[in-house]
């Protein structure tokens, strides 16, 4: 019986090991700290990826859905902000998502992205260059 229980015992610490060092997923939809817009984040094969999902304001003035003006490709200037992938790439590495891109549509412009989990604050880093250095850093929060 002592044999039984020991096997088992063995059997089940890797499982227990195994839950105690998974992370949570950014997997789901984040709210932008100014409140203008939700991201719903999804994984496709090994990289992070996330599209537009809501805005604050979802027209233009003339009552149309609110467009990707400002993109510098003027091929692209009329396709809708709901629905546009504003992340992408994104790898993940214990908490933290690096060596992804984020997409502006406010000013059209691209920048090198990483992310890291901080609870229920996804703390987004937008910058210039690959290390980060030169950006700023947004919370997101998740909504349910």
């Amino acid at each position: 019986m002592k044999r039984i229980v020991f096997c088992i015992i063995a059997l089940l610490m890797p499982l227990g090991a195994a839950f105690a060092q998974a992370t949570p997923s950014v997997v789901g939809k984040w709210k932008l700290d100014d409140g203008s817009a939700i991201v719903e984040i999804y994984q496709q094969g090994n990289v992070f990826n996330g599209k537009i999902v809501w805005l604050a304001e979802p027209t233009e003035a003339d009552g149309t859905p609110a467009k990707d003006l400002n993109n510098p490709d003027k091929s692209l200037r009329s396709r809708q902000i709901i629905g546009l992938n504003m992340l992408s790439g994104l790898k993940k590495s214990g908490n933290e998502y690096k060596e992804g891109k984020i997409y502006d549509p406010g000013n059209g412009k691209t920048y090198n992205c990483s992310m890291k989990l901080e609870g229920n604050v996804l703390k987004v880093r937008g910058s210039l260059d690959k290390r980060g250095l030169l950006g700023r850093t947004m919370d997101w929060f998740r909504v349910n």
